[in-house]
């Protein structure tokens, strides 16, 4: 009996007791906070996405973008741009370097520093990110006008500062 009743599948609530049980969200939902989360949220599904099949992550992107950008660049600097820790930093470039996106050089200047630089397969998928990136760009762009982006991204400058 035990081992029958463990099998079975819970029982499929009616619609009246899905209403029921509905979680409230009145007091929250007029929060900026909640509203930038639930924003978030639904950009972040779509940068996902967009990126599927370049198997790449949000940190990934943005890691190759500045490796491009900024040739010879070390760890700890692309860390601090990106506001991150050391060792997160490390394990994304361990696998960038693993899928041989990035090649770890070791400075002539400083044998203790090591540059990074995008190989041509890195150089590659940042070209091939960056179509992905402006297709997702779009997809958010598309639902203000140029005044109200203008006034988004003053906003989003003043809540960073």
């Amino acid at each position: 009996m035990l081992a029958r009743s463990l099998a079975t599948p819970p029982r499929r609530k009616h619609a009246g007791e899905e209403a029921k049980n509905k979680v409230g969200i009145n007091e929250i939902r007029p929060l900026v906070g909640y509203q930038l989360r639930l924003a978030y949220l639904a950009i972040s599904r779509h940068f996902t996405a967009a990126m599927a099949a370049l198997d790449l992550t949000q940190k990934q992107t943005g890691v190759l973008w500045l490796i491009g950008a900024n040739a010879g660049v070390s760890q700890i600097a692309l860390a601090t741009e990106l506001d991150m820790d050391r060792a997160s930093m490390m394990a994304v470039v361990d696998r960038l370097e693993d899928r041989k996106l990035v090649l770890r050089v070791r400075s002539q200047q400083d044998g203790r520093r090591q540059e990074l630089y995008l190989t041509p397969k890195g150089r590659k998928l940042l070209s091939q990110s960056k179509a992905a990136m402006a297709e997702h760009e779009r997809w958010i762009t598309q639902r203000f006008s140029e005044a109200e982006l203008s006034a988004l991204m003053g906003a989003f400058r003043r809540i960073q500062d």
